[in-house]
């Protein structure tokens, strides 16, 4: 019964045309000369569908392959971007920690400065009063100067004349 199975799906195999030699009764002496050659390149062509077959499972199973690293690799660096993102975060929050810092620092250099800049200001001014009142000392100074010279000379009008021989004496 096998054999007639394996016959049976030649028939299917094989072209419309040659189903006509194919009949229960299988008269071998009908069946022209070109006939076994289709015969044993359909058988091939099975053979073939086959190995085919094989081929196709082993490309399916290499494209499963494929797809099983394409799948690990997306997940990956599905994991990798969110590392990065992280990093970019924590880089993204000490940059805004330090921008506080350096915010709070300079409020502190500006009060700071604006404190020795006001007693710059103060020194300046002072000095300017001390410069005024060293000049009003200076001219009243000369001016006690003359007049006390002033006066001493006035003294000297009182005293009398006195000759040569009343110094040596």
């Amino acid at each position: 019964m096998q054999p007639f199975s394996e016959v049976s799906g030649l028939h299917y195999l094989l072209a419309p045309s040659l189903s006509q030699f194919l009949n229960p009764i299988l008269n071998f002496h009908q069946i022209p000369p070109q006939v076994p050659e289709i015969i044993n390149s359909q058988t091939s062509s099975f053979s073939s569908n086959n190995s085919t077959s094989d081929e196709a499972e082993e490309q399916q199973q290499q494209s499963m392959i494929i797809n099983e690293r394409k799948q690990r690799r997306m997940i990956s660096n599905r994991e990798s971007a969110r590392r990065s993102r992280m990093r970019k975060q924590k880089h993204l929050d000490e940059l805004w920690s330090q921008v506080v810092w350096l915010r709070n620092e300079n409020h502190q250099l500006v009060d700071k400065l604006n404190h020795v800049s006001g007693c710059h200001d103060k020194v300046i001014q002072e000095n300017a009063e001390l410069k005024v009142e060293a000049t009003e000392l200076r001219q009243m100074l000369t001016d006690l100067q003359l007049n006390s010279h002033y006066s001493s000379l006035k003294d000297l009008d009182d005293v009398p004349c006195c000759n040569a021989a009343d110094l040596l004496g």
